[in-house]
């Protein structure tokens, strides 16, 4: 096996190593999105159903199901709050991977063309030592 061939099966493995960094890194950011709207839409239900009017005969605050839900609202958002950060801190190590990836990645392509460029000059060297 020539060098060139050890380069280019080298390239192909950091270029796959920089595209899986870079799908577990859109999977957590998706899954980042969806917390953070899930978060939204509880607080949003929250503060609308707050500033909702209300009778006093209203079969939801007589029964205490407003308060329930309130709390389960707080609930929720507490266990979307804890889920949310570990995704964040998923996010950081996948950063440093994703980072390091890139940079073998590029490396490569850098190794990658010096060869392909001093092949070139020593054709040219050649060809004009010949002629």
């Amino acid at each position: 096996m020539t060098d060139r061939d050890r380069l280019d099966k080298l390239g192909e493995l950091s270029g796959l190593q920089f595209r899986a960094a870079q799908a577990e890194m859109a999977t957590l950011l998706r899954r980042e999105e969806r917390l953070r709207q899930n978060l939204t839409q509880l607080t949003r239900s929250k503060q609308s159903q707050a500033r909702a009017p209300r009778a006093p005969d209203d079969a939801a605050l007589v029964a205490g199901a407003d308060i329930r839900w309130h709390q389960w609202v707080d609930q929720r958002r507490s266990t979307i709050n804890g889920e949310l950060a570990q995704v964040l801190a998923l996010k950081d190590s996948c950063m440093q991977k994703l980072r390091t990836a890139f940079g073998r990645d590029q490396a490569v392509t850098g190794l990658q063309k010096r060869q392909v460029r001093a092949q070139k000059q020593r054709m040219r060297r050649k060809e004009s030592y010949e002629s």
